[in-house]
C-alpha cells in the first residue's frame, strides 16, 4: 500500500428496504436503488451509485444505507464492511436538497434531522468493523459518512470540506472535534475551505492515502487484515471505545448539536438564510453554490 507511512501497521419518508437476506447465493447482491453491495472473502462493500448526482444523499439513500448497514451486521459471513462511493471525482456531496424538497416548519426539519443522524449514528454504533475508502471529495454530510468509519482510506485526490457555515446551517453530526484537535476543526468547521487527503491525513482523520487506481484493491487487502482478528474481539473493542466516548460526552453532544441544527433550519425571519434558500428554490443548485462562496454583503 503506497501511503506516508510504511503500511497499514429523517424524515424518513422512503421506505426502508427489508434488511434481510443481504445477500443471497453467495455474493450476489439484494436490489438497492442507490447503492451496489457486495461480498467478499467476509467484506461487505457497500457503495454509494449516484454519481450523476455527485453522490448526493436523498431520503431513498439514507433508507438504504441504513438497511444496508443493519443487514451486514447480522450477516455471520460479514467480518468488516467497507463503505466506498462510484465514480472518481465526489465521494459524497452531501444531502440532496433537490431530490426531495425542503422541510417547511421547524417539526419537519426536526423529522428530517434525526432522521439522517440516526442513519449516520448507525454506522458509527455498528458492532462491526467499517473502512470508509474515499474515492473524491467529502462535503458537509458527506463528510460526516467519510469520517464515520473506524478506518479511513483515501485517494490522494480525496479531500473534506464542511462548508455548511456558509450558507447558515450546521453538519448533521457534530463528530470532528472527537477526531482531531479543536484549533484544527475550527479551521475547517468555521471557514468551509477543504482539507486535501494529505492534509487530512496530518490531522489524523485518515489512515492512509493511496493513489485512486489502487483504492479499492488497498481498502479490500485493509479489510480483509483487520477481519484476521476473531469476531468477538473486534465486537468488543469497538463497544468500549464508542463507551469511552459516549462517557466523555459525545452521544450528548451529537443530541444537542442536532437540537441546535435544527433551530437554526427551522427559524423564521433570519435574512441572510432566507436569502440563500430562496436562490436554491428559484435558480437551482448551481446558482445556490455560488451564492454560498460569495460573502453575504454580495449576495
Amino acid at each position: 500500500m503506497s501511503s506516508a507511512s510504511s503500511g497499514p501497521s429523517t424524515n424518513t419518508t422512503a421506505a426502508l428496504p427489508d434488511p434481510l437476506p443481504l445477500l443471497t447465493n453467495g455474493a450476489r447482491p439484494m436490489h438497492y436503488d442507490d447503492l451496489n453491495v457486495s461480498r467478499e472473502n467476509g467484506v461487505t462493500t457497500i457503495t454509494i451509485n449516484r454519481p450523476e448526482k455527485h453522490n448526493a444523499l436523498r431520503q431513498q439513500t439514507f433508507a438504504e444505507l441504513g438497511a444496508a448497514v443493519a443487514a451486514a451486521g447480522a450477516d455471520k459471513e460479514t467480518r468488516v464492511i467497507v463503505l466506498t462511493a462510484a465514480g472518481s471525482r465526489i465521494f459524497c456531496s452531501g444531502i440532496d436538497l433537490e431530490a426531495d424538497g425542503l422541510p417547511a416548519t421547524t417539526e419537519e426539519w426536526d423529522d428530517h434531522t434525526k432522521g439522517n443522524a440516526d442513519v449516520i449514528r448507525s454506522i458509527w454504533y455498528c458492532d462491526k468493523p467499517v473502512i470508509t475508502a474515499l474515492n473524491g471529495g467529502a462535503i458537509a454530510g458527506g463528510c460526516n459518512l467519510a469520517m464515520v468509519g473506524d478506518l479511513t482510506i483515501a485517494a490522494d485526490t480525496a479531500f473534506l470540506s464542511e462548508p455548511e457555515i456558509r450558507h447558515g446551517a450546521l453538519s448533521p453530526l457534530l463528530m470532528l472535534p472527537w477526531l482531531m484537535s479543536f484549533k484544527g476543526f475550527n479551521e475547517l468547521y468555521l471557514t468551509g475551505d477543504r482539507l486535501d487527503a494529505a492534509r487530512a491525513r496530518e490531522v489524523g482523520l485518515v489512515n492512509y492515502v493511496v493513489a485512486p487506481e489502487d483504492l479499492a484493491r488497498e481498502a479490500q487487502r485493509l479489510a480483509e487484515r483487520v477481519a484476521n482478528a476473531p469476531m468477538y474481539a473486534l465486537t468488543l473493542a469497538k463497544r468500549a471505545v464508542r463507551l469511552t466516548l459516549d462517557i466523555q460526552g459525545f452521544k450528548a453532544a451529537q443530541d444537542a448539536h442536532r437540537y441546535i441544527d435544527t433551530i437554526l433550519l427551522g427559524s423564521q425571519g433570519v435574512v441572510e438564510k432566507e436569502r440563500i434558500m430562496a436562490v436554491l428554490a428559484e435558480d437551482g443548485m448551481g446558482a445556490f453554490l455560488r451564492a454560498r462562496d460569495t460573502p453575504y454583503g454580495e449576495r
